[in-house]
């Protein structure tokens, strides 16, 4: 299969893997010419003619053009189209995929962009897909995030953490987060990003004493590293390392209650996952088999997670089940599926 892939070029990129995952087993499953901002071929006023005249491929050898998850403008408040040169719309000899990002946002000017280029087929990670067929007329299909088992694996790390979050706060949306961080911290320093780094220069401890009995490592977007200001947060492989250097992770719903790639990542580095008890999950996670929950008041947090960093015969036996679950998720698959459904149009 012959494929022209739009997308940014999110090799060195320092988190949200699944833009260069999907890229990678896009490359995976046929022959892909890549195009986009950071590709020494891009030009951001290329015509699609341009695209394929710079591609390997003659038009009629395109079987498929994909619009990945990162090729939308992230930054414009009024549209989403990154290259207004491009209008695929005038094509018609070969299929055209466009992958939704950040459905949760500037959803309108997306499915107006997917009108303008008329896609063939658009994908989102939103279980919503099929009302907004019915609303829009296009054509959706609903592929939930995947991973790569490459970078996620279990990597048999020693267990240097007893519980750890990393990420955004965003209180206002994700506002579990901020209960648990409410929880465990001093109220005199939930102004603190972490328990470590930078943050600690001329203060004190900010976790609760009730909690000091764990290892903990809480570090949110913009936390430092006491030098070289260099961010708390690992990347890359080694982000997957320090998974599985934890034995619990505290995992929450995404905005829109979409399943995210954090549930997946864990589950691939036998971290156990500790979540909500929250209708948000599709069914995915599943309270003692693939995961641990807690009450959303928090009456019971301290209980769960007393039990889930020190029974290790169940949190092995959930842990080893969630791994199982998370080989069958992978972006392989995910592209697998796709095709198979590109078949039917």
């Amino acid at each position: 299969m012959n494929i022209i892939v739009l997308t940014k070029n999110k090799e060195q990129y320092a988190s949200g893997y699944y833009h260069q995952d999907l890229v990678d087993s896009l490359q995976s499953a046929g022959n892909c010419y890549l195009y986009g901002d950071g590709y020494k071929d891009y030009n951001p006023i290329d015509t699609f003619d341009s695209v394929i005249l710079k591609s390997p491929f003659e038009e009629s050898e395109i079987d498929v053009v994909i619009c990945t998850t990162s090729w939308d403008n992230e930054e414009s408040n009024e549209s989403v189209d990154p290259h207004p040169e491009i209008n695929l719309s005038l094509y018609n000899k070969f299929k055209k995929i466009y992958f939704l990002n950040k459905e949760y946002k500037k959803l309108q000017s997306r499915f107006d962009y997917s009108i303008k280029q008329g896609f063939d087929l658009v994908c989102t990670v939103n279980p919503l897909a099929t009302e907004w067929k019915k609303e829009t007329g296009i054509s959706f299909y609903y592929l939930p995030f995947g991973i790569s088992l490459e970078r996620f694996k279990d990597y048999s790390c020693n267990k240097k953490y007893d519980f750890a979050f990393t990420g955004g706060l965003h209180a206002i949306h994700l506002d579990y987060r901020y209960l648990v961080k409410k929880e465990i911290f001093k109220s005199a320093s939930m102004d603190k990003m972490a328990n470590s780094g930078t943050e600690l220069l001329f203060s004190e401890y900010p976790i609760n004493a009730e909690y000091g009995e764990y290892k903990i490592f809480w570090a949110e977007f913009g936390a430092r590293k006491w030098f070289g200001l260099k961010s708390l947060l690992p990347h890359g492989v080694a982000y997957a390392k320090f998974l599985n250097s934890c034995k619990v992770f505290l995992n929450t719903p995404s905005a829109s209650d979409i399943l995210n790639t954090r549930s997946l990542e864990l589950m691939a580095t036998k971290t156990l996952i500790l979540c909500p008890r929250v209708d948000a999950y599709q069914g995915f996670l599943v309270d003692g088999i693939n995961c641990m929950m807690f009450e959303p008041d928090m009456s019971d947090f301290k209980n769960v997670l007393d039990d889930a960093v020190n029974n290790e015969s169940k949190r092995k036996k959930i842990v080893d089940c969630a791994h199982v679950l998370a080989s069958k998720h992978s972006y392989d698959k995910r592209v697998e599926s796709l095709f198979m459904h590109l078949k039917l149009l």
